[in-house]
């Protein structure tokens, strides 16, 4: 079938102003609540903070000025800015830290050291005060507490907390405050341990959404630092380990090797660098850089880079040997920022240095090539992650790695920053294969160990998550089949035993997409769980004269896959912008029904969602239209609080010609994001509703008149309900995050399909940004797509064009 270029979604009408949502009905008295005893508690908790808020500044007199810091457990979904002005009033206390929905703990800055203000409304709202004011705020305040000090310690440390007498580097997060507090701050802390061998800070990293030090430091002063206020969290750095297994005597003379058109856009894998000799690579670089000083050079001695970086640029290696032909699509840059220590005979681990922060490595070094407009860099690979770091075991906070790559995301918005999701073997959760094989693929849903990990919780990443290909075994056994001595756990196109799953940040939809990463081919031998080889895929090896190839399997794989995709994309596309590129990539995605999934269907759909996100992408796909698959799309921006329109005409045969048909529309937008805002990650959320059979103008008219919210059902004229199609996954789901799809197939033919036209609502609703003049840039599209050989690409090209 022809392939053909993508038409444009005519716009029916620009920034039409949704109104505010009304204001809200007050602070809820909790169930059972007796202000006095409340007042007591309260004003007891407040004097508690107080006393060891006093106690600090009394140790640190003269030497460092402590801020008071604590947190407030809300318990009622609250507006956040009506509360924000409340505790403003409250003895000036300034919001660091919101909770997701706005419900749990909030964390705060306060001017009021002895809490007088506090405790004087407190007094009036228990009614110790006669005829003062009723402050009912404090119906949804339960208490108010220091944060405690076994939640500042991260997860590394809690599995190997600190000993006696040893010094190490650690990883300090601050509480984000403003600069002159918080610069002030860490001056001071320099000088209180100057001198100190047991102290010294080696590096640090402030960003718009989080301050992080690189401490030198003993279990003194850990335990120290740990009393003080200020800090958010201590942990230790993170340390991935890579062990790529190599194979096979293929020659390299049997192969035609090409380097990229002159005109490729570049990609940037930021990892443990790359072998810039390899024969299949280096016809391919554009430049290579060291950005850590544990190792000399920028070559790959753990192995790990040179396997990504060959499937970013060749996706599936093995396709090009079996053509014996090595063709990249892309230029490829490395940067590295970790290298390879051998810990034991031909095992080798990634290091990175310990006197800086990986945050401000990873900055340094992407904002290094980006800002070099000569390698036209389109996409930066990041396949590596914290598995430490689960989602789901920090809370409503944004992890400050995850937040550092939404900060680079936003400042360079024609740039598409891919992550791989993470990886978790699920013999570290059970000791059996039959428990793997009873629980699959459900653990990965159920078992908050397998939650995706920093940094693929990312809201502006495409995150990226791991699918089986098609079943094969190594190592024929003695007189028995392979089927008969192993146990393939995943089937082909099914979640990969190890990948990762969402939701991410706010229920975003983390990862949105999977690519084939391998499987586990498993079978017991006296108690031990032995890998059959055939569930690894083919990648470069760091050591080209040994061997060309090596096996192994991960998400680290599958998301230069994605990014081989997105390369492709900015090929055809160079001057495109993130949302336009991760656009065609979520609409070429082909989501699979998985059995397997326990509940009900709703829960199964919910269960393939969070494994695999919108499905696999394919790069003929995102490029091409074709006569029986057209899709349109539109790259504007969109002011706060307003609505935009669009309309196309179908013509009779998409309806009335038998046979499958889908309808799919796919919203990215790049909002700013804050990882203290736990409510709302983004500054704003677009959302999108499609309606049918409707006149375009009688949608403007009665968008124009509705007051709008956040609401599912209110969101939509009561006038438009039964004329809208419900697309899946629902608004609630899509809205969460800033890349968006939602799809709608008609398998059988029945009596109630749309009808044309079908009118395409975006709407852009305002969360904390503070600009009214702020406009946001997206892009949206729509794939109209039947089975049957129709041509509708014409029909639809002639009335947008």
């Amino acid at each position: 079938m022809e392939a053909r270029d993508h038409l444009p979604l005519p716009i029916f009408q620009r920034d039409l102003p949704k109104r505010n949502r009304q204001g809200g009905g007050g602070y809820k008295v909790p169930e059972g609540r007796q202000k006095s005893d409340y007042f007591d508690r309260t004003k007891a908790q407040a004097d508690n903070i107080a006393l060891s808020f006093n106690e600090l500044r009394t140790k640190y007199s003269g030497r460092l000025n402590p801020h008071l810091i604590y947190r407030i457990k809300v318990n009622q979904s609250v507006d956040y800015t009506q509360f924000e002005k409340t505790l403003n009033a409250l003895g000036g206390l300034t919001v660091l830290s919101v909770a997701e929905d706005k419900k749990g703990y909030w964390v705060v800055f306060s001017n009021d050291t002895e809490f007088r203000t506090f405790k004087y409304k407190l007094a009036q709202y228990a009614g110790v005060v006669p005829n003062g004011h009723k402050y009912d705020f404090f119906n949804a305040i339960d208490a108010v507490e220091d944060v405690p000090k076994e939640e500042k310690i991260g997860n590394l440390l809690r599995k190997k907390p600190l000993t006696s007498g040893e010094l190490c580097h650690l990883n300090v997060e601050l509480w984000r405050m403003e600069d002159d507090q918080l610069y002030t701050y860490i001056d001071e802390l320099k000088d209180l341990y100057r001198g100190d061998r047991r102290f010294r800070i080696s590096d640090q990293l402030i960003t718009r959404s989080f301050a992080l030090l690189r401490v030198k430091m003993d279990a003194d002063i850990f335990d120290a630092l740990l009393a003080m206020k200020e800090i958010a969290q201590i942990d230790r750095p993170f340390i991935p380990s890579f062990n790529p297994v190599t194979y096979n005597n293929i020659d390299i003379s049997d192969f035609e090797i090409h380097p990229p058109a002159n005109d490729a856009t570049g990609i940037l894998v930021v990892d443990s660098g790359i072998t810039s000799n390899h024969p299949l690579l280096e016809q391919a670089i554009g430049n290579v850089e060291n950005f850590q000083e544990g190792e000399s050079g920028t070559q790959d001695r753990a192995g790990h880079g040179t396997s990504v970086a060959g499937n970013a640029i060749y996706g599936d290696v093995e396709t090009s040997i079996e053509r014996a032909e090595f063709s990249p699509s892309n230029w490829l840059f490395s940067a590295k920022v970790m290298y390879g220590v051998e810990v034991a005979p031909g095992k080798i681990d990634s290091h990175y240095d310990e006197e800086k922060l990986l945050e401000r490595q990873l900055r340094d070094a992407i904002t290094s090539f980006l800002d070099n407009d000569e390698y036209r860099i389109k996409v930066v690979n990041l396949s590596f992650g914290n598995e430490d770091e689960v989602f789901k075991s920090r809370g409503s906070r944004q992890f400050p790695l995850a937040a550092l790559i939404d900060e680079l995301a936003f400042d360079y918005p024609n740039v598409v920053f891919v992550v791989s999701a993470g990886n978790l073997h699920p013999r570290k959760v059970y000791n059996q294969l039959s428990e793997i094989v009873e629980n699959y693929p459900n653990y990965l849903v159920e078992n908050d160990s397998f939650a995706v990990i920093n940094p693929a919780t990312s809201a502006l990443s495409i995150s990226v998550g791991s699918v089986a290909d098609k079943i094969r075994f190594t190592n024929r056994g003695m007189g028995m089949t392979e089927e008969e001595l192993w146990t393939a756990i995943a089937q082909e196109n099914e979640p990969s035993p190890f990948t990762r799953s969402g939701f991410g940040l706010n229920g975003m939809v983390k990862p949105e997409v999977v690519h084939y990463g391998g499987n586990l081919i498993l079978r017991e031998d006296y108690g031990r769980i032995l890998e059959n080889a055939g569930g690894k895929i083919v990648l470069l090896s760091n050591q080209p004269v040994e061997k060309l190839f090596s096996f192994d399997y991960g998400t680290s794989f599958s998301a230069p896959k994605v990014t081989h995709i997105l390369g492709q994309i900015a090929n055809k596309y160079p001057n495109a912008s993130a949302n336009f590129m991760k656009n065609l990539l979520l609409q070429s995605a082909e989501f699979r029904k998985i059995n397997g999934f326990h509940g009900n269907d709703n829960q199964q759909m919910k269960s393939m969602w969070r494994t695999q996100g919108y499905g696999i992408p394919d790069v003929e796909r995102a490029l091409h239209s074709y006569d029986n698959r057209t899709v349109l799309f539109h790259e504007g921006d969109i002011g706060l609080k307003q609505v935009q329109v669009f309309t196309v005409g179908l013509p009779s045969s998409f309806f009335e010609t038998k046979g499958f048909k889908r309808i799919s529309v796919v919203l990215t937008f790049n909002s700013p994001t804050r990882a203290t805002r736990g409510d709302s990650y983004l500054g704003n959320r677009l959302d999108f509703k499609l309606f049918h059979t409707v006149d375009p103008g009688e949608v403007v008219d009665k968008f124009a008149t509705v007051d709008l919210t956040d609401s599912d059902d209110e969101a939509i004229p009561p006038e438009l309900r039964d004329k809208e199609i419900h697309l899946a996954p629902g608004t609630n789901t899509r809205k969460a995050g800033c890349h968006q799809k939602g799809s709608k197939e008609f398998i059988r033919d029945t009596k109630n399909l749309p009808g044309t036209p079908l009118t395409l609502v975006v709407m852009n609703a305002n969360k904390w940004i503070g600009d009214d003049s702020y406009r946001q840039p997206y892009c949206v599209s729509m794939i109209l797509e039947h089975s049957e050989k129709i041509n509708l690409y014409e029909s639809i090209r002639t009335e947008v064009m």
